[in-house]
C-alpha cells in the first residue's frame, strides 16, 4: 500500500491478507501471531502471502498503513462542527468500553508500538501514523478557531498535545484495565480539556 494511498485501493488479494490479518490479531494478538494463523484466517493459500510478502513483519509494517487508512476513511467529516469532529475521533480511539475482541487488537497494536523500539520498519510505520494522526488534529482544531468553536490556541502544539493524550490512555487502557470495565474517568479529562481550549 502507498504512504497516501487508501485502503480500498488495496488490490483484492493484499485487501484480503489484510482482514485475515486483523482476524488473526483479535484470535492471537500480537506476541503469539504467527504467518500460519493469518493463512488459517485467509481462504487462498499460504503460498500466496509469501508471494507478497517475505514475512510476518513485512506483513504487520503494511498492516499498520492499512488500520490507519481505514480509520481515517471511517472518520466523519462534513456535516459536524470542528468539536463534533474532535468529539468523534475521541470516540473512536477511545470507547468507553471494548468488546474481548477489539481489546485484544488494541493490545496487539500496543505491543507493535512498543516493538518499534526495537525495529526500525515499525518505528517508521508509527512516525508516520502519528504524523497522519497529528496533521488531522491540527485540522480540526484549525477550522474550529477560524469558525469561532475553539480559543486561539497553538493548533501544533495542541495537535501534539491531543495525539500524546489519546496515545497515553490508550496504553493506560490495555495495561491497567479490563476489557469491559469503563474508562469514564479517563474520558471525562478528555472532555475537560476540549471543555477549557473551547470559546
Amino acid at each position: 500500500m502507498t504512504r497516501d494511498g487508501r485502503a480500498e485501493e488495496l488490490e483484492p488479494a493484499k485487501r484480503r491478507i489484510m482482514e485475515a490479518t486483523y482476524r488473526a490479531l483479535q484470535k492471537r494478538g500480537y506476541g503469539n501471531l504467527t504467518t500460519q494463523d493469518i493463512a488459517d484466517e485467509f481462504e487462498n493459500s499460504k503460498a500466496l502471502l509469501y508471494y507478497h510478502y517475505d514475512g510476518k513483519d513485512e506483513l504487520l509494517v503494511d498492516f499498520l498503513d492499512y488500520v490507519l487508512a481505514e480509520f481515517l476513511d471511517g472518520l466523519p467529516r462534513g456535516d459536524r462542527t470542528p468539536r463534533e469532529e474532535l468529539e468523534a475521533l475521541v470516540d473512536a480511539l477511545l470507547p468507553e468500553t471494548l468488546s474481548e475482541e477489539a481489546y485484544r487488537l488494541q493490545l496487539s497494536m500496543f505491543e507493535l508500538r512498543m516493538n518499534a523500539r526495537h525495529d526500525e520498519d515499525y518505528r517508521e510505520e508509527y512516525r508516520h501514523i502519528d504524523a497522519e494522526l497529528t496533521a488531522h488534529l491540527r485540522d480540526i482544531l484549525v477550522r474550529g478557531i477560524e469558525a469561532g468553536e475553539f480559543e486561539a490556541v497553538d493548533p501544533d502544539a495542541e495537535a501534539e498535545l491531543f495525539l500524546s493524550i489519546l496515545t497515553g490512555t490508550r496504553a493506560r487502557r490495555v495495561t491497567v484495565f479490563e476489557p469491559d470495565e469503563s474508562i469514564e474517568s479517563l474520558r471525562a479529562a478528555i472532555d475537560s480539556h476540549i471543555d477549557r481550549i473551547s470559546a
